[in-house]
């Protein structure tokens, strides 16, 4: 199977093992701004973006989540956070420390938040962004973004 591999002495590289190596990043986005007013990562009405691999167990790669956000409650403790979860041969739940996040007191913003994950089993893993507002308010996300970069 193409990408990760463990290599060893006298092993000779062919050209699909150079282009899995240096593999173009794969890019979703999703641009209308929905909302939620959900404390749980969740799917907005347009799900996603989302991005999927073939991968095998231990190789690692580079999940970028991107958004413009806010949240109609400007205050230090609400904030709006958008993840990512993984399913298929891997899986991973979205969870706040894989987070970009806008606190209510900056109002609006672009945030970002890069993550290296780790395949936990071998196959078609796909990357899903999920969203959640903390506290109080609604959380509003627009250009919404996920890139995946096999390492």
């Amino acid at each position: 199977m193409p990408g990760y591999r463990t290599w060893a002495t006298g092993d000779v590289p062919s050209a699909a093992d150079f282009n899995n190596l240096h593999a173009d990043p794969l890019p979703a986005d999703v641009t209308p701004g929905q909302s939620t007013t959900s404390t749980s990562y969740v799917d907005l009405a347009t799900a996603g973006p989302a991005v999927t691999e073939t991968l095998v167990t231990g190789q690692k790669v580079l999940v970028i989540v991107s958004c413009r956000a806010d949240n109609t409650t400007n205050t230090a403790t609400s904030a709006s956070n958008m993840s990512f979860a993984v399913s298929g041969a891997s899986t991973l739940a979205a969870a706040d420390v894989n987070a970009a996040e806008i606190t209510g007191i900056c109002g609006a913003g672009t945030t970002t938040r890069m993550t290296v994950f780790t395949a936990t089993g071998t196959g078609s893993t796909t990357f899903t962004s999920k969203y959640r507002m903390v506290n109080t308010g609604t959380s509003t996300f627009y250009d919404r973004r996920i890139i995946v970069l096999k390492l």
